[in-house]
């Protein structure tokens, strides 16, 4: 499928996604939560046109999906929506940083409209420098909230879902280290 980028979106200075992901190619080798090597912080990737598969695979959420305001920007709501959706119906909210995004009314709306439609949703947090990601399927928790339509409700069971990852997971160590092949 050939997505098409939304018009008049654009990175910003966020540089996210040349962080929190592990890549493990023949051409470059990036462990988790550092930024990569190739990406000037606040302006992206200084070789763009010989990145890898896999970066050029990643799509940001914020640009293909018209339901996401501008206020989902990552610079801004402080989430990156994930790809995962545009394959298997699964929408993976990687929370980056906690804002105040998270309790307001249009964060809540739409995570409750995707769990109403049987979308899978995910939280996922970025370890501790050095570790790997964790995710959460929030789905089931989230359930009677939506179904009453409990902003309160559905808030409560945000957090406790980011608390219960960041508290009660065990982080894995990525071993990874920096290489690169690219010019």
């Amino acid at each position: 499928m050939e997505l098409q980028p939304i018009e008049g979106r654009s990175c910003e200075s966020c540089t996210a996604c040349c962080s929190f992901a592990p890549i493990r190619t023949e051409e470059l080798q990036k462990p988790a939560n550092f930024l990569c090597l190739h990406c000037a912080e606040g302006q992206g990737c200084t070789v763009y046109d010989v990145r890898p598969t896999v970066c050029r695979g990643f799509y940001c959420g914020y640009f293909f999906l018209p339901e996401l305001s501008e206020a989902w920007h990552p610079l801004r709501s402080g989430v990156v929506i994930r790809s995962e959706h545009f394959d298997n119906d699964t929408i993976t909210i990687l929370v980056l940083e906690l804002t105040a995004f998270l309790i307001s009314k249009e964060f809540a709306a739409l995570v409750g409209a995707w769990v109403d439609e049987g979308i899978s949703v995910e939280f996922e947090r970025v370890g501790p420098l050095g570790h790997l990601p964790a995710k959460m399927r929030i789905n089931e928790i989230l359930e009677e909230a939506v179904a009453a339509r409990d902003l309160r409700g559905m808030q409560t069971m945000f957090a406790w879902a980011l608390a219960h990852i960041d508290k009660s997971h065990v982080w894995e160590k990525d071993e990874t280290e920096f290489v690169s092949r690219l010019a």
